[in-house]
């Protein structure tokens, strides 16, 4: 294998996705094929100029999607060059979130003008005959045939301009609301349910009428905790999952 000459730092917020998304390249294009092992996480942080944690964070994102597998005493090997059909998302915090979209790609197959009534209000925890704007669409991880989901996503009325704009850039509605009309989003909510998938909706996934699948809701709040935003998207429940991790914080006196 050859030695790859040392990489300029990265300066990003988010490093450890850029040096994933490098990685990812060098096994795709086969600089490491399936069976060789990724440089060591010291050479890694030497490559790229970041710290342990960041190399680490990427070599989780890699081994997420199937490519990687870690074995204590051997390091880290590569184990397909191809990312798998099925969908990992795993995240902690809000600033975790836009990572679904980063890693993702939204169809749309069409927007329409909906009032708020009965169930929907209920859905969108808003007032009923609230106006919103609702696009739909079909999301697949990377370059998949297959889709991983059908979303809906629901805009209060407010905020309806950046409908034109879903679906066109790797950036998250909440964001785009956020940097057009100067608002923040303070709270997202997550539900997950099991469902089974009925029969239109099975013929747009691709899968057997009555299969297993995961409803994940999200609403996102604003002050007073006024819905701006939510997000209904039904995966299949073989083409998705979902991870958390949680960890205790011991006070300083005791972590040292």
């Amino acid at each position: 294998m050859n030695a790859r000459s040392p990489s300029a730092p990265v300066a990003s917020q988010l490093q450890y996705v850029l040096v994933a998304q490098r990685l990812m390249h060098d096994i795709t294009s086969g600089r490491y094929p399936v069976g060789s092992l990724l440089p060591t996480e010291l050479n890694l942080c030497t490559q790229f100029g970041v710290s342990r944690h960041t190399v680490r964070e990427a070599v989780r994102r890699l081994q997420e999607r199937g490519l990687v597998t870690r074995r204590r005493g051997i390091g880290t090997s590569v184990k397909a060059n191809r990312v798998q059909t099925r969908y990992v998302q795993s995240s902690m915090e809000i600033s975790d979130l836009p990572r679904y979209v980063e890693d993702t790609r939204l169809v749309t197959t069409g927007a329409e003008d909906v009032i708020a009534a009965g169930p929907l209000a209920d859905l969108l925890k808003c007032p009923p005959g609230q106006r919103w704007v609702k696009v739909s669409g079909c999301r697949y991880a990377g370059k998949a045939k297959l889709p991983m989901a059908l979303t809906d996503i629901y805009i209060n009325a407010a905020y309806a301009s950046v409908r034109r704009l879903i679906g066109t850039m790797k950036v998250p509605v909440y964001t785009l609301i956020e940097q057009q009309y100067g608002i923040s989003i303070v709270e997202v909510q997550q539900e997950i349910r099991a469902t089974v998938i009925g029969k239109r909706d099975a013929e747009r996934l691709k899968v057997k009428p009555d299969t297993a699948g995961l409803v994940v809701t999200r609403r996102y709040l604003g002050e007073n905790d006024r819905s701006i935003e939510v997000a209904v998207n039904l995966h299949p429940a073989d083409r998705f999952s979902y991870s958390m991790s949680l960890r205790l914080h011991l006070p300083a006196a005791l972590d040292q």
